[in-house]
């Protein structure tokens, strides 16, 4: 294992950062964990992202941020750049643990840490990049890449419990791996409840347009929703490099004109209150809050049957799936949602129910921390107050597993 056992107890806070490229993601992602774990003088928990708007956001909350850019896409030239500033930051502000998100940053973030001797190494996986729809060579190149990366990783967590039994099931490294979930601040969206009355007529979806998101095809299964339900508008909030491309195929269906660009927005929980269904047809999620927030709202989701949405959505029960390509099955199950107030009003009950028994932020940051606490032991770290008893807190959901 990667974790030094027995090591001095460093004196000072517990100094940890996390790692992510977009300040946008750092602050959905993040923001509400670090509002839990930033504790200061006896924590300190900050966050390395990219330049972007929302750095200042982020440090008008009173969290730390630096800023040091980290590429999307495997560019070596930036991902080089990347870590030589991530290992050379680290050297200089010499925290306890380093906590990577995302498959670059994921990448720059440990080699870095590794690099400038770090004592922890977490790893969060937010849907492992590759996923049942890549391509062969693909997927086992990037297979073999995480398994190259877990070998210096002290703790890999995973936000659903199929990425966890991936990882079981690698032969080499001996990874420790454990489940840790994905929430929501609920009250939040819950205050915004829908009521689903009369005919439906607006699809919502909030994503970054980027490949993994396929917005394209969630245009194509609109233009036929479209054409069942000419009233219906679709209405997607977010940004990314993708968006101009998609705005010409919308125009290219016909739909331009039923298809509103929201861009990236703050208050996406009050652009849900007059939404009738939401929609992800992305390829892979870790667990998506694309579709926790708007569940939260007590609006149903249509998505395909994909890791993450698999365990968050009951089929029929709190949602619909649609097998991943089948753009028509897809469309008949949101047409169905909106001709249907009394199927939506109860699908959207229980997806609020269900997030909120099972995908609240706090049980989310209170399995982090203990799994924080439990690393800390092993290296001799001192707990912070109030930390001791999480130290030894594991549970069949959470367990700490090795991977033969």
């Amino acid at each position: 294992m990667p974790a030094r056992n027995g090591g001095p107890s460093r004196t000072g806070p517990l100094r940890i950062f996390d790692v992510i490229n977009l300040a946008s993601s750092a602050k959905e992602m993040l923001a509400n964990r670090l509002r839990y774990l930033h504790a200061p003088p006896q924590v300190e928990n900050g966050i390395v992202c990219s330049p972007g708007a929302h750095v200042d956001l982020l440090r008008a909350e009173g969290f730390p941020v630096a800023v040091i850019d980290t590429p999307r896409g495997l560019a070596p030239a930036g991902l080089a750049h990347a870590t030589f500033r991530l290992a050379r930051f680290f050297r200089e502000t010499r925290p306890d643990i380093v906590h990577t998100h995302c498959s670059v940053p994921g990448l720059a973030g440990r080699v870095a840490a590794r690099l400038a001797g770090v004592p922890l190494v977490v790893h969060t996986v937010h849907g492992f990049h590759f996923h049942a729809n890549s391509g062969r060579l693909s997927r086992s190149s990037f297979s073999a890449a995480e398994r190259a990366l877990a070998a210096i990783t002290d703790l890999l967590l995973t936000e659903n419990r199929e990425d966890l039994h991936v990882i079981r099931g690698w032969r080499r490294p001996r990874v420790r791996a454990r489940w840790v979930g994905n929430g929501i601040d609920v009250e939040r969206y819950a205050r915004f409840a829908r009521t689903h009355t009369g005919p439906g007529r607006t699809v919502a979806c909030i994503g970054r347009f980027e490949p993994v998101k396929n917005h394209a095809d969630l245009l194509r299964v609109f233009a036929r929703v479209h054409a069942a339900c000419p009233e219906a508008r679709l209405r997607l909030i977010g940004d990314g490099p993708l968006r101009p491309e998609c705005e010409r195929l919308a125009a290219e269906l016909g739909i331009a004109g039923v298809t509103d660009f929201r861009g990236y927005r703050e208050d996406v929980d009050a652009l849900l209150a007059d939404v009738d269904v939401a929609v992800l047809l992305s390829w892979k999620e870790g667990m998506a809050r694309a579709l926790l927030e708007p569940m939260a709202a007590g609006i149903p989701a249509v998505a395909w049957k994909v890791k993450g949405n698999r365990e968050l959505i009951l089929s029929g029960a709190s949602g619909l799936l649609a097998a991943a390509h089948d753009l028509e099955g897809t469309a008949a199950h949101i047409v169905r949602l909106l001709e249907d107030a009394d199927l939506r009003a109860q699908l959207g009950a229980a997806a609020a129910a269900r997030v909120s028994a099972r995908f609240d932020e706090g049980p989310v940051v209170g399995r982090l921390r203990a799994a924080y606490a439990a690393l800390l032991v092993e290296t001799g770290h001192t707990l912070p107050p109030g930390w001791q008893s999480l130290a030894d807190e594991e549970s069949d959901d959470g367990r700490t597993v090795l991977s033969a």
